[in-house]
C-alpha cells in the first residue's frame, strides 16, 4: 500500500508517540468505518483498547481483548498496511505471557513497528487533527 488514510496515519501517531489509547479507539472507529469495517483494522483498535484497560488495571479486560485482537490480526502476518505485524503479535504475546501480571509500564514498552518507509516519512512530521476535521493533514 502506498496511500494511507488520514485517520490511520493519525491512530499509529496516537499509538506510539502520545501513547493515547482511548484516542485510538476513537481515531481507528472512524477509520474501520470509513474503510468498510476491515479485520485487520478492528484488531488494531482491540489491541489500543486492551492497552487501555491495562493502563487502567483492568487486567481481565485487556486479556479478553488482546485474545480477539490477535485473532483479528494473525492473518495479516507478517506485515501489513506498512506494519510489523509480526513484531505486534510478539511483543502483545509476550507481555500477557511472561511470569507476573503485565503492568502500565510494559504496556508502555508496545510500538506499531513501522516498516513501509513512505509511512516512517509521514509519521516523522505528522500532526493529527480532531476526529471530526474533513481537512487533510500534512506533514509540513
Amino acid at each position: 500500500m502506498t496511500d494511507y488514510p488520514r485517520h490511520f496515519v493519525d491512530f499509529i501517531h496516537l499509538f506510539n508517540v502520545e501513547r493515547a489509547f482511548y484516542d485510538c479507539h476513537e481515531y481507528g472507529e472512524e477509520l474501520w468505518l470509513e474503510e468498510g469495517r476491515p479485520l485487520f483494522l478492528k484488531g488494531l483498535i482491540q489491541t489500543a483498547v486492551s492497552l487501555y484497560h491495562l493502563e487502567g488495571g483492568n487486567l481481565g479486560g485487556a486479556r479478553k481483548l488482546w485474545r480477539t485482537a490477535s485473532a483479528y490480526l494473525s492473518p495479516y502476518t507478517p506485515a501489513y498496511m506498512g506494519l510489523d505485524v509480526e513484531r505486534i503479535l510478539q511483543d502483545m504475546n509476550k507481555l500477557f505471557t511472561e511470569p507476573g501480571e503485565p503492568t502500565p509500564e510494559q504496556a508502555a514498552t508496545i510500538r506499531l513497528h513501522v516498516v513501509d518507509p513512505k509511512l516512517q516519512d509521514l509519521l516523522a512530521n505528522w500532526r493529527v487533527l480532531p476526529v471530526d476535521d474533513n481537512s487533510t493533514h500534512s506533514n509540513d
